[in-house]
């Protein structure tokens, strides 16, 4: 049985619906396993490998920002070279709105900010970056990241220090790597636990 897992909360009803394919036994594993996963820190199970994240800076040409895409969903916006500052994040969507030709009704009255490639106004990353981004810490619990990335509707949270530089990330993708070793390692243990 395939269970397609398209966003977060799919992929968590995943985890918890895997009891049809494993039956009651396992099914309490993951229970069990999954409440003690909420708690652990987010600086225990994130990517620390700051050098292998995509990174750029808010003075980066467009071009480069595409060429980062072509290898990544994501690039986080840092203030300059040598500082960690986070500004912003662009993403495959935040691409998608700028090439798509925007049409302008010659009726519209008042002003339209269009942001567009094909007009010009696009050149650098701070051009196209958002701004606002969701942010986790260190020491916030994988229930608090889950819960904002079910909120915000989103995959990936940049994790920063208290002065707002980057240290890390936490992705769905992460989290169900991290969750799935926790629960193998817990089984494995608990066989050698019940043959003693």
């Amino acid at each position: 049985m395939f269970i397609s897992a398209n966003n977060i909360s799919d992929k968590i009803i995943y985890l918890i619906e895997v009891k049809l394919i494993m039956g009651d036994k396992d099914h309490m594993d993951i229970q069990y396993v999954l409440k003690h996963f909420y708690r652990v820190p987010v600086e225990t199970v994130m990517r620390k490998d700051i050098w292998n994240l995509p990174i750029a800076y808010v003075d980066t040409p467009i071009e480069h920002i595409f060429s980062i895409m072509t290898a990544r969903r994501h690039v986080w916006i840092v203030e300059k070279k040598g500082s960690m500052k986070l500004k912003g994040i662009i993403t495959e969507k935040d691409l998608m709105e700028v090439m798509i030709p925007h049409r302008v009704s010659p009726y519209m009255v008042g002003s339209y900010n269009i942001r567009s490639l094909l007009l010009g106004n696009i050149r650098t990353a701070e051009d196209i970056m958002v701004r606002k981004v969701v942010l986790a810490h260190p020491k916030d619990t994988i229930e608090d990241a889950l819960e904002k990335m079910m909120a915000f509707r989103i995959r990936r949270l940049p994790v920063v220090d208290k002065k707002g530089n980057l240290v890390g990330e936490l992705t769905i993708k992460t989290l169900i790597i991290q969750f799935r070793k926790i629960l193998n390692w817990y089984r494995i243990t608990k066989d050698e636990r019940s043959e003693s």
